[in-house]
């Protein structure tokens, strides 16, 4: 059997790059709570208040309720530490700092008028909507299941000769990057008795200990260019155009120690960079004094988004074999539509001293679409199986927010929030891993759910210049399996703290 040590740095466009699962794609189509200062103290619970500028990232009608000009700035520190039970316990925090968001309004009212077209506003924004930045450890125990198993069975059906180095393996669309490790690894051998058959090179009986590390950065930004009119200081109404970027990168980290001698490190970088487009429509009315209800609309985003990816391996399993091995850089071009959101919305106002709001949002998860680009690539069913997956394991989404800010003085506020965000994705969702893949990062993270809750502080002056101060806490709770054969899976819970302040300036 000939075995070879190979570098290659060559970069290929990969027709066969379709592993972009179920977990790739539900990472980019939710969105956190973040904004303004104000807007993460009351959990965003601004679809009936507006009069904030992050309000538009949910109901473009709360920029109808502005009286004068403003411009905002939001500075926003976050630490997370994730916390993994699996076989041991084990965390890992990551700190990081941005901007949430920078906007400027226009206010064209006419102060004299009460009936009819009162004002009409316009408002430039932008608004971070998701942060990406986590460091995650696992650590298993020592136990009888190993990845090396996995690959066995995932390179089942590829003959040992589409696997030598004069065959070209890497340039060969039917052979995944994964197998092509895995042999010149020596974590497999083929069967001799049988052409197709593959074991692990672990004995019958042999444990392992496995450990994983992931350091994830990134974001989803939104750019906003809205209007907001005015009617009768009764009903508003709205409409956004916005653009979205999408940056995302994890470098990964999966190894394991065998318990008769021998290890291996297999190292994944992926990196999804794009952008899309979406529109927005709601209205705000006002039938007493006291009550406000809103509603609103979101179109799906339409994204155009490319991935690049690679991997790398360490491996030591005697003397004489032992090396390190790395695979070509692979890109994918494709498209993705996330999918539809109706929210509807309820605040009431007590006087000039109190108020409480109340969001809900729905979203249809399944209307989510991945497809290749076809601008790019040929084959027309790349993505079927993403597809068959989403309407397998992806339901309705539910998110519930509330928010209530009590004047203690005529400049001073503060402020209270809390949502809940129920699990899109069944519990028996499964990574499904095309045969021919490119990518080797098998590992995936299934969401359980999102609890957020925030306290917040915020000063009005005479002369239109105000702070605001909020702290926000979200627990998202994910399982995490390294690879999807795993016998174990791992609870991942991450707690963000976010301290955030905004300057203002009304004139």
């Amino acid at each position: 059997m000939k075995r070879y040590s190979l570098f290659l740095a060559t970069l290929v466009a990969a027709i066969s790059l379709q592993a972009q699962g179920v977990f790739d794609v539900m990472r980019y189509t939710g969105t956190d709570i973040m904004g303004t200062a104000r807007y993460m103290s009351m959990a965003g619970a601004f679809g009936a208040l507006g009069g904030d500028v992050s309000a538009v990232i949910d109901n473009p009608a709360g920029l109808g309720i502005y009286r004068m000009a403003e411009a905002t700035l939001t500075a926003d520190v976050t630490a997370t530490k994730a916390q993994t039970a699996w076989g041991t316990d084990a965390s890992a925090l990551k700190a990081n700092f941005a901007l949430n968001n920078a906007a400027f309004v226009w206010s064209f009212i006419d102060r004299e008028q009460t009936k009819g077209w009162v004002a009409n506003n316009i408002g430039f924004t932008y608004n971070r909507l998701k942060n990406f930045n986590r460091t995650t450890l696992a650590v298993d125990a020592m136990a009888q299941h190993s990845m090396t198993n996995f690959m066995a069975d995932f390179t089942a059906g590829i003959e040992e000769s589409a696997l030598l180095a004069e065959n070209k393996p890497y340039d060969n669309v039917d052979i995944p990057y994964l197998s092509e490790l895995a042999y010149q690894g020596y974590l497999i051998n083929p069967d001799t008795l049988t052409a197709g058959n593959w074991y692990s090179l672990l004995d019958a009986n042999e444990k392992s200990q496995a450990n994983y590390k992931a350091v994830e950065n990134g974001y989803v930004d939104e750019f906003s260019f809205a209007y907001g009119a005015n009617i009768s200081n009764v009903f508003y109404w709205g409409a956004s155009f916005n653009l979205q970027t999408i940056s995302y990168s994890v470098q990964s980290l999966y190894g394991e120690k065998f318990e008769k001698g021998g290890e291996f490190t297999l190292r994944n970088t992926l990196k999804t960079s794009g952008a899309g487009y979406n529109f927005k429509f709601g209205f705000i009315v006002r039938p007493a004094s006291w009550l406000r209800l809103g509603f609103s609309v979101h179109t799906p985003t339409y994204y155009t988004l490319s991935d690049y990816h690679y991997a790398t391996m360490d491996y030591n399993i005697a003397t004489d074999k032992k090396g390190n091995l790395e695979t070509p850089v692979a890109k994918a071009y494709y498209k993705m539509q996330s999918p539809m959101r109706l929210q509807a919305s309820a605040a009431f106002v007590f006087g000039k001293s109190a108020l409480v709001s109340f969001d809900y949002q729905f979203t249809n998860y399944k209307q989510t679409k991945i497809a290749q680009d076809q601008t790019q690539l040929s084959v027309d069913d790349a993505y079927a199986d993403v597809m068959t997956d989403i309407n397998d394991y992806v339901s309705n989404g539910h998110l519930f927010k509330l928010g209530a800010e009590y004047r203690i003085t005529e400049g001073f506020s503060v402020r209270a929030g809390a949502a809940y965000r129920m699990p899109h994705v069944s519990d028996d969702a499964v990574k499904n891993v095309p045969l021919n893949t490119t990518r080797t990062d098998m590992e995936y993270f299934a969401d359980k759910g999102m609890c957020y809750g925030s306290l917040g502080l915020g000063y009005r002056g005479r002369k239109g210049f105000g702070f605001d101060l909020a702290y926000a806490y979200r627990l998202q709770r994910d399982s995490f399996r390294p690879y999807p054969d795993s016998a174990t899976e791992a609870i991942v819970k991450s707690h963000a703290h976010n301290a955030v302040l905004t300057l203002s300036y009304k004139f």
